[in-house]
């Protein structure tokens, strides 16, 4: 009979203080589930070029050697606060970007810490963890740095009926319940906006109609998991104002907080826009997005 293969959580790994909170909370998400961590340390290839030759890129054999001896004592800081915890290490040269999307292909989760040396720095600010986050065969959770789970709540999630809301749900449900914890499904509405060319705002419009309409939002959103989930206690928040500032506010009191890659009215774009980089740049918890 074959073993079934464990799950794989990929982090991003570079040595940076950021990156030491992204491997402790994958070691941590790493026992809840019974699975690998992976940690995966990338350089950029060094050019060499000449007036008489092309321009050739080569690796660095001393950068590499340097790598594996800081992931090899990573290894064994993991393995003595995690015992019998399958850690793995890889060192790749190349893009960070394009080698974290190759290692999310076989990954059920990749881990970022929110700033990093190198091609790191400024993850969630840059194209990077936009990309990594937008285009993931996985959720994509970034860490802030000294992150400190001891201060945290539950988990909350952001809603907004789209089709990747609901995959959010799924997912926000499923940590939840593996942390025995509360589960907070927010939804922040206010007065219409344009969300693209073309839109034409009404003249007049109906606030309470409107926060019915997103209050019937938040309500669906939710429905239909108790069955699967009974153990889950579920609250729910209907928050007049900008998807960004409200997250923010409820992610102050929790564990982690859940949002879809793209969404609509106010989330969407969620990667690409300010409501993704207030998220992931200032959320003062961990911040997964969910394709």
């Amino acid at each position: 009979m074959t073993t079934p293969k464990r799950p794989t959580i990929v982090v991003g790994y570079d040595g940076s203080p950021a990156s030491e909170t992204a491997a402790d909370w994958a070691s941590d998400e790493a026992e809840r589930r019974r699975a690998r961590v992976r940690l995966v340390h990338v350089l950029a290839l060094p050019v060499v070029s000449s007036p008489m030759r092309p321009a050739v890129t080569l690796p660095n054999e001393q950068l590499q050697l340097a790598a594996e001896q800081l992931l090899d004592q990573t290894c064994r800081r993991i393995r003595s606060a995690h015992p019998g915890l399958d850690v793995g290490v890889a060192v790749e040269f190349g893009g960070t970007a394009a080698t974290l999307l190759q290692e999310a292909t076989e990954a059920a989760l990749v881990v970022l810490g929110s700033r990093g040396l190198g091609e790191f720095r400024d993850l969630t600010a840059g194209s990077v963890s936009a990309h990594v986050a937008t285009h993931a065969h996985c959720p994509v959770v970034v860490i802030p740095p000294r992150w400190d789970s001891d201060q945290a709540g539950g988990i909350v999630v952001g809603v907004d009926g789209s089709e990747i809301s609901a995959v959010a749900v799924d997912f926000a449900f499923e940590q939840a319940q593996a942390r025995s914890t509360t589960l907070t499904a927010v939804l922040a509405w206010h007065d219409p906006v344009r969300t693209g060319p073309g839109d034409v705002l009404p003249l007049v419009y109906d606030l309470d109609a409107l926060e019915q309409e997103s209050a019937a939002v938040l309500a669906e959103s939710v429905a239909g998991h108790a069955e699967k989930y009974p153990d889950v206690e579920v609250r729910q928040e209907l928050v007049r104002g900008h998807a960004d500032d409200v997250l923010i506010a409820a992610g102050r009191s929790a564990d982690l907080l859940v949002v879809g890659s793209r969404g609509r009215g106010a989330f969407r774009g969620l990667l690409l826009g300010s409501t993704s980089r207030s998220l992931v740049h200032h959320a003062p918890c961990p911040v997964a997005v969910v394709r």
